[in-house]
């Protein structure tokens, strides 16, 4: 188990940005100490996280980094991803007009 503090610095996501992914659901510790109230994580849940920020980099939403965690249809998650590149395409084409 893997204290908030050491999760945090291994997944290089601030204690703040994890506790907001509880409050969301997006990533919820393994375990809370009734007394304290202290977030504890376990080493599998890096995976996860690992995921959440790569999706994040790609410009995904909490909301649709968590349709993606959730879905096991690979053509949904396809879909997914293919409006984002246009949304992607969308602004870069925006931005190239500004400059």
């Amino acid at each position: 188990m893997l204290r908030i503090g050491d999760f945090s610095r291994l997944s290089r996501v601030s204690i703040r940005m994890l506790r907001y992914y509880d409050e969301t659901e997006l990533l919820k510790p393994d375990k809370v100490d009734d007394f304290t109230g202290y977030r504890y994580y376990n080493e599998e849940q890096l995976l996860k996280m690992g995921k959440i920020n790569a999706l994040k980099d790609m410009g995904f939403g909490i909301n649709a980094i968590a349709e993606i965690l959730k879905s096991s249809n690979p053509k949904e998650i396809e879909q997914i991803f293919q409006i984002q590149k246009a949304q992607l395409l969308e602004e870069a084409d925006v931005i190239n007009h500004r400059i």
